[in-house]
């Protein structure tokens, strides 16, 4: 039994359901780079999700979604929003996954709920930092892990400030489109 299918493994299904048929629609449509699409193509083409053309000019290939494809994204998502990830690329992923499959609410609850992991992990950083401050005129290895818990403290509070800025923008879509 093949493994399950990672966020990122469903967000390139998506995309390809989408309309995203070759590596260079994934690059110029979506942003995603060859090196992180064609593995992911290559795994689901292996798996039966996704069925790719015969080579054409340049050794360009055209790919789209099968029956096992379309029911493995139908499934496979909803588990994701629960998986509480702090990437903020895996985060995205399953955000696009919720709101292209139509699924508004889930997108906003998803979006706070991974807002407070941030903030949550965050906090945590910034509690290490403390065990770690500096003590001049000392400046041993301490030092560099107060100068990195503080940063990572302040990159994901900005980042969950992000996210709820993000939400509150993608409210405001849901509002427009009743």
């Amino acid at each position: 039994m093949p493994s399950p299918l990672t966020d990122l493994d469903l967000f390139i299904l998506a995309l390809v359901e989408r309309g995203c048929a070759t590596p260079y629609d994934f690059k110029s449509r979506a942003g995603v780079s060859v090196g992180s699409s064609a593995p992911v193509l290559a795994r689901l083409e292996k798996s039966g999700f996704i069925n790719g053309s015969e080579m054409g000019v340049r050794d360009r290939r055209a790919f789209s979604v099968t029956t096992s494809g379309r029911k493995a994204l139908e499934s496979g998502w909803k588990d994701l929003l629960s998986s509480h990830p702090s990437d903020p690329d895996a985060i995205l992923r399953v955000t696009y996954l919720a709101w292209a499959l139509g699924r508004p609410n889930a997108v906003l609850e998803f979006i706070a709920a991974s807002a407070a992991t941030l903030q949550n992990v965050a906090t945590t950083r910034r509690a290490e930092a403390i065990q770690f401050e500096p003590r001049a005129p000392l400046m041993g290895g301490e030092t560099f892990r107060w100068l990195k818990a503080n940063f990572e403290a302040a990159r994901l509070e900005a980042q969950s400030g992000a996210l709820k800025a993000l939400g509150g923008t993608i409210k405001k879509q849901k509002r427009k489109a009743r």
